[in-house]
């Protein structure tokens, strides 16, 4: 067997790998998830005996509050029942106290007001009780939630218990408006008295009791704020009824900086442990608009299909409170330190490919044989280049590594993200398949797909406070592929389908190449789009037509009209399968697929496209490098259609190497326009696949600039 051929076949075995890896990873997925998911399902059926609730809401609590010495009746609540971190992103990315009763009182995101574009608006007043019970200016914070196109209905949390016999009262002005009905009418309304406190409590079944709140984070301030709190919650502990579920939340921030809160419950059915909510799929992570169902769950009634939380379910925890609020602390941490590294690492990102792009631009050009140093400079930037696309995936990996624990957060993040790429990327260029044309970039691909697939099949425990992944404060996705995940796996799972399609090409296997491309790329689609594991409704639609595309110009097929015509019937198929699948599940167990479901049968599917849209028009509008976006998709388009133009002629020599290459750029691009259309912030589909598709193609384009000018051998 000659060298070139028993490379060829290493990266056939190294191909192999890859696809049974993946099949590994998402068999491993199912199997741990299904008694996970068993167990999780007994423990949610076993809810508490319905009882008294009472709801407690202190704005600004966060874990690093909870202390057994200044906050001893706090402390007791964690110490004796279950905890979690709660995300209180309302409507605004700065929830304000009115916006977390609001929110808590509609079971699903409502705020005050807009007051101009200012995504951190200052907090209003908290409305007072007027004539006849009803809160003061009510309906303008009805009007401000039917602008935010959120299908939250304000009151629906007193309406829901009132229809099944249930009253709510109010203890204090703020828990006035989480006790309010759809018209603003507060039922039972009193102001915070210790000496009165035990009849209040016991004036209906639900409770919302307002103490006050945490407004600095002066130390010594806060101090003095958080006493004050303890001391009322213990009154209030100890003028509860019996057999009463006390719920302290800290359902707000305090302050302009978004970060993340707590949660506490305790009861006489509640065991010390984590919550959970089917909402985040992240033990000890829980949703603001997970209060309202949890109320109503805590009463023994149904919450409404409408809401967009989910009751909790309790793991049981046998370990130390401090263990459980060093949990919570770690976790608020990440959350806090990663968030205003997001945007300035996308925008140096971005700068960085673009400079990188230049210089292999210049290096590209043709010179002569003997030219070394133009030689070794281009060998230099290849090897940038393919470490550079390992970027995206060591983000993901970084996750796994603490450093939000120490030293500054930019130079630790950066220093742990570059030591990653680092590793991948000699793997990808040092492995015997480098001499492949498309070896390296292959390689870098795979290892970006088994990231971020095996992330999504294990339960998306790196997305979470990443740099490229979801940031909690921002109450987005928790779990599966959101767009920026999405993207990257797309665009890595259709270039390692050309390298597999062109190793099977060039093996004189062109059938079983192109197979065995449609398997890797079927394996992706079944990864983000299942309910349990990617969630994602706009990605198949995007990724099957580009990897069904990919495989009929691999089989040597002509892609006629009549083709892309059952690509699109068939992608179709798929996404109603996989989401009435979804819907036909409990309603506490569906994904948003299920949900949209739901939503096209209540005839809200045109406010939720309308909204999709707005938002991808914002994006586009809100920055100059998102306004870049659609000007490079159409130089690309360009180069793509027009090989041989001034845009397209530097890709020529790779396309001759690989013949598949070309069509393979065309379905991703395709790919990129339709996951744009398909999903809300679809802007970042075609930005955050490039960050992967640009260093990679610099990569191929200068191996191959570089093997068509090296001197032929002497004979």
């Amino acid at each position: 067997m000659t060298l070139p051929s028993r490379l060829l076949a290493l990266l056939g075995r190294m191909t192999t790998l890859c696809v049974v890896l993946l099949g590994v990873v998402a068999g491993t997925g199912a199997a741990a998830g299904a008694p996970q998911a068993s167990a999780r399902a007994a423990a949610a059926t076993e809810r508490p005996a319905p009882g008294p609730v009472v709801v407690v809401g202190m704005p600004g609590l966060d874990a690093e509050d909870l202390d057994p010495a200044r906050t001893p009746h706090l402390w007791s609540m964690l110490e004796h029942g279950a905890s979690a971190s709660l995300i209180v992103r309302s409507v605004h990315l700065t929830t304000c106290p009115v916006d977390g009763w609001l929110t808590l009182g509609a079971g699903g995101r409502a705020a005050q007001p807009d007051q101009g574009d200012d995504p951190r608006p200052p907090c209003s007043a908290i409305p007072a009780v007027g004539e006849g019970g009803v809160l003061t200016g009510w309906q303008r914070y009805a009007d401000a939630a039917a602008r935010t196109r959120q299908a939250s209905r304000l009151g629906s949390l007193t309406t829901t218990l009132r229809q099944r016999g249930d009253c709510v009262s109010a203890i204090g002005p703020a828990a006035a408006v989480g006790a309010a009905d759809g018209d603003g009418r507060v039922g039972r309304a009193t102001a915070y008295a210790p000496a009165t406190l035990p009849s209040d409590l016991a004036r209906c079944p639900v409770t919302l009791v307002d103490p006050g709140g945490l407004t600095t984070r002066d130390r010594d301030a806060r101090a003095a704020q958080l006493a004050g709190l303890d001391a009322r919650l213990g009154e209030v502990l100890a003028a509860a009824p019996e057999r009463v579920t006390v719920i302290v939340a800290g359902l707000a921030d305090d302050g302009p900086a978004e970060r993340v809160r707590v949660v506490l419950e305790r009861g006489p059915d509640i065991v010390p442990g984590t919550l959970r909510s089917s909402a985040t799929r992240q033990d000890g992570v829980v949703l603001l608009t997970d209060l309202a169902p949890e109320t109503v769950a805590l009463r023994g009634g149904t919450p409404p299909v409408a809401w967009t939380g989910e009751a909790w379910t309790v793991l049981p925890d046998e370990g130390a409170a401090e263990d459980r609020r060093d949990a919570m602390v770690d976790t608020a941490q990440a959350a806090h330190r990663v968030q205003p590294l997001a945007d300035p690492f996308f925008k140096t990102w971005a700068i960085g490919q673009l400079v990188l792009y230049l210089g292999a631009l210049l290096l590209a050009r043709r010179r002569s044989a003997d030219d070394t140093t133009r030689s070794r400079l281009a060998r230099g930037v290849r090897a940038v280049a393919v470490v550079a696309a390992c970027v995206p995936a060591a983000t993901y990996l970084a996750g796994l590594v603490p450093w939000w624990r120490v030293g500054p957060p930019l130079l630790t993040l950066s220093a742990v993200v570059a030591a990653i790429a680092l590793v991948l990327g000699s793997v990808a260029l040092v492995g015997p398949w480098r001499r492949h044309p498309l070896g390296s970039p292959a390689a870098v691909a795979a290892l970006t797909v088994m990231v971020i697939a095996g992330d999504a099949v294990t339960g998306s425990h790196l997305t979470l406070s990443t740099l490229m992944g979801e940031q909690p404060t921002i109450g987005g996705r928790f779990y599966g592929l959101g767009n920026v995940a999405f993207a990257l796996l797309a665009t890595a799972t259709l270039l390692l389908c050309v390298a597999v399609a062109d190793l099977g090409a060039r093996r004189g296997h062109p059938r079983a190449g192109a197979l065995a491309a449609l398997a890797i790329g079927l394996v992706a689609v079944v990864v983000d789009g299942s309910p349990s594991w990617g969630a994602d409704l706009g990605g198949p639609a995007a990724l099957l037509p580009a990897v069904a595309g990919l495989v009929v110009v691999a089989l040597g097929l002509r892609l006629g009209w009549g083709r892309v015509l059952l690509v699109g019937v068939v992608t179709v198929l798929v996404l109603v399968g996989l989401a009435v699948a979804d819907y036909l599940r409990p309603a506490s167990s569906r994904t948003h697929l299920g949900r949209f479901v739901q939503t096209v049968l209540d005839g809200g599917a045109v406010d939720v496209v309308s909204r999709k849209a707005q938002q991808n028009l914002d994006l586009l509008t809100g920055s100059p490098l998102a306004t870049l976006i659609p000007v490079g998709l159409a130089l690309v388009v360009i180069a793509l259609l027009r090989p041989r133009s001034a845009l397209g002629r530097p890709l020529l020599p790779a396309y001759e190497r690989v013949p598949l290459l070309r069509p393979g750029l065309i379905c991703i691009v395709v790919m990129w326009l339709i996951g744009f259309v398909m999903n809300d912030s679809g802007t970042a589909i075609p930005a955050v696949g490039a960050t992967v598709l640009v260093p990679l193609i610099i990569a191929i384009v200068l191996d191959a600039r570089r093997t068509d000018q090296q001197p032929a051998p002497r004979p």
